[in-house]
């Protein structure tokens, strides 16, 4: 179980005053959502998952800032819910909480259809899960298992209604919205003066899982590289808080380490590619890359490496070395090979910017 942190005071330098919680969203796996006061009316951010206690931990922490931090505020004021991005441990509690408290909510227009039906969403998600573990090369009796592992199955949300969009030209009294794709399609950040509240965007420790855009548009490596770029030249950031993991301060900093470890990345794939003696499929590719990663976690590998291929297709350096075959045969595995060898890539934040 991991271990819980007491709940946080962050001031803005607009006088927003954000209120940091945690629970526990997955097994093993802790994470935040926030509380804004002074911007507005009374704003929640995320909602956790739903699962195990982390409803209970949530509305438990909301009703403790009004004692612990002299607030004028009870659950039952808040007004809204934003949602970053419509992935489980992040909107799998909303339709508990918007009961609660009559909340309306908000998501970005690209990730509202998971929110508004995830059953839907999730029989959709899965067909191409399984497509995808088809071309990745992974062994036909494996595949249900897998999809089994990801947990995106239906009933385990109760969709709920989107009350307004979450797009950049949103009026939320000071909160800024900014679209930042690639975790997920409809993934925002909300910038309240100095402080970011960014999701799964930027995290202290952990690199965020990659999908490649082949599962939705406005996913994929590509635009999460963009988007990465669009936080670091926006001044004035002095702290991000992520939904999982320890703030960051020194945003610029953060960011140009992630561009880093992408690159590193992305260089050992090409290299993976060039030295095999055979063109690879995905699979072989995340067992070199990834050794010794088994269940939800091979999943995981295979996806962020898929996202990885994906990317150096389409800026030219792989290319499918069995395309005819591919394309005759929907059950054929891509297996991969180097389009050119005289060029390299680099990702990283320009030269000659301040960290």
């Amino acid at each position: 179980m991991p271990r819980l942190t007491a709940v946080r005071r962050f001031v803005s330098n607009t006088g927003a005053r954000i209120y940091r919680i945690a629970c526990e969203v997955l097994p093993g796996l802790s994470g935040r959502v926030y509380l804004i006061l002074g911007a507005g009316p009374a704003t929640l951010v995320d909602a956790g998952s739903g699962e195990g206690r982390s409803t209970e931990q949530i509305v438990a922490a909301l009703e403790s800032i009004s004692a612990e931090y002299g607030e004028d505020f009870h659950p039952r004021k808040i007004e809204r819910i934003l949602i970053t991005h419509a992935h489980i441990d992040h909107i799998g509690g909303l339709a508990e909480l918007v009961g609660r408290t009559g909340a309306q909510v908000g998501v970005h227009s690209l990730d509202a259809p998971v929110v508004s039906d995830w059953d839907g969403q999730a029989a959709i998600f899965n067909n191409r899960l399984l497509e995808f573990l088809q071309r990745a090369g992974v062994p036909g009796e494996r595949h249900g298992a897998l999809v089994e592992l990801f947990g995106f199955a239906s009933g385990r949300m109760k969709s709920v209604r989107v009350d307004f969009a979450l797009d950049e030209q949103a009026s939320l009294d000071g909160l800024r919205v900014l679209h930042t794709p690639g975790h997920s399609p409809g993934h925002v950040c909300l910038l309240a003066g100095d402080l970011l509240l960014c999701g799964d965007h930027i995290l202290a420790r952990t690199i965020p899982q990659q999908w490649p855009e082949a599962f939705a548009p406005y996913a994929g490596l590509g635009h999460y590289l963009n988007s990465l770029r669009r936080i670091f030249d926006i001044e004035g950031i002095e702290t991000a808080l992520g939904g999982h993991e320890p703030p960051v301060v020194g945003v610029r900093h953060r960011v140009e380490e992630i561009l880093a470890a992408q690159e590193r990345r992305i260089q050992r794939v090409v290299e993976i590619v060039g030295k095999s003696p055979s063109p690879p499929d995905l699979a072989q590719i995340a067992s070199r890359l990834y050794a010794r990663q088994q269940g939800f976690f091979e999943l995981l590998a295979l996806i962020d490496v898929g996202s990885r291929v994906e990317y150096l297709e389409k800026i030219g350096r792989l290319e499918v070395a069995n395309a005819e075959e591919v394309g005759n045969d929907s059950r054929q595995a891509a297996r991969y090979r180097l389009r050119r060898t005289d060029s390299n890539i680099t990702i990283t934040a320009p030269a000659g910017r301040d960290a």
